[in-house]
């Protein structure tokens, strides 16, 4: 696909400027593959440079109607979308694990994946992700910023627990819960040096990684704190079982609650929605199918099984559950898909937790 002149584009829509046009778009880093679709199917292709702005004016520049432009989100992220939608120019942006694909695979490359997208904006067969402010998703960098780390010391701890069984040393006391006491003890062992070195280098990482995730989750509520979301943190934190760093979680991870109409699209974002596969007349049970969020959606498991221990009427309903699933694994996902509902409308409705009724 070659670059062209916005000369050539205007011998393209020539004849049909008062027909809908629709624009697929493959985005890269220093590169913009685009397909213009007419209404008659006919297309055009051409490739720029990754310039939103000089996009955009390329785009106001033709005398057309734009129904949609389409591009799939990745590491490049909402910069582009947020500018078209400034210039009011209607676009939608697909979660690639949502785009339509072929039953066998066929020939692929930016050409063909512009054109594509073209066509499913054209057909209508795209929903479009919702897309951050800038302050919300640089607020939702920074928490997953705490999540790597929180994931980096949980690998460092294995290290140095491995290093232990390898050179067949006894763990010390109190290590299953990380004390202080205990990280001391591990710097006073006696071992070899070049295994004294290993495990003090080990030991520092463990201690720069828990210090550094603590500066940013400080950074990170200093901030909330100064924004209209402190109040519906409070009112998340309300929830028996929530702590935190759940509530602050799910507030930045859901970041518009507003934009949910229903129930069942808050439990299918966060991956807490039984899907049903089958065919026939008997409909089997669902399996949870995990999407996005999995942070999130272990963090809310966690907190529902500390929900159902503090709340009576959350106990009952976890036992209701347990006795038609028979599961407690199976049990609990359910309370967690209840909870996330329950954080759901309070974040909307910015009000505290109504505990749950006991029907006797």
């Amino acid at each position: 696909m070659s670059r062209t002149s916005l000369s050539q584009i205007h011998q393209f829509i020539e004849g049909y400027s008062s027909g809908k046009f629709w624009i697929g778009i493959d985005v890269h880093k220093r590169s913009y593959s685009l397909a213009l679709l007419r209404e008659d199917g006919m297309s055009y292709t051409w490739v720029t440079t990754a310039d939103p702005i000089r996009l955009v004016e390329q785009l106001q520049g033709l005398p057309i109607t734009i129904s949609s432009i389409v591009y799939e989100s990745g590491p490049t992220g909402f910069g582009l979308a947020r500018t078209l939608k400034k210039a009011n120019i209607p676009v939608d942006i697909a979660a690639p694990s949502r785009i339509p694909r072929p039953v066998r695979p066929g020939a692929k490359s930016d050409r063909l994946d512009c054109l594509k997208l073209a066509a499913y904006g054209s057909k209508g067969m795209v929903k479009s992700i919702a897309v951050p402010r800038e302050e919300e998703e640089a607020l939702r960098a920074l928490l997953r910023r705490r999540q790597q780390l929180t994931e980096s010391l949980v690998r460092v701890k294995q290290r140095i627990k491995s290093l232990l069984l390898y050179i067949g040393q006894t763990e010390p006391h109190g290590l299953r819960s990380w004390t202080d006491k205990s990280i001391r003890q591990l710097e006073n062992m006696s071992l070899n040096d070049a295994y004294q070195i290993l495990l003090k280098s080990l030991i520092r990482q463990l201690r720069f990684v828990q210090d550094e995730r603590q500066i940013v989750l400080n950074q990170l509520q200093s901030l909330i704190s100064k924004t209209d979301q402190q109040n519906r943190l409070g009112c998340l934190s309300s929830v028996p079982g929530v702590g935190s760093i759940t509530a602050l979680t799910f507030l930045l991870e859901v970041f518009n609650p507003q934009r949910f109409n229903r129930a069942e699209e808050i439990a299918s974002y966060l991956g807490l929605a039984p899907m049903v596969h089958h065919s026939g007349e008997q409909t089997p049970p669902g399996k949870l199918q995990p999407v996005g969020q999995a942070c999130l959606r272990s963090l809310l498991i966690e907190a529902a099984w500390m929900w159902k221990t503090k709340d009576e009427g959350a106990r009952t309903m976890y036992n209701n559950f347990l006795s038609k699933m028979g599961i407690p694994q199976k049990a609990i996902c359910a309370m967690a898909r209840r909870l996330a509902i329950i954080l759901w409308r309070i974040a909307v409705e910015q009000r505290t937790y109504y505990p749950i009724e006991v029907k006797v």
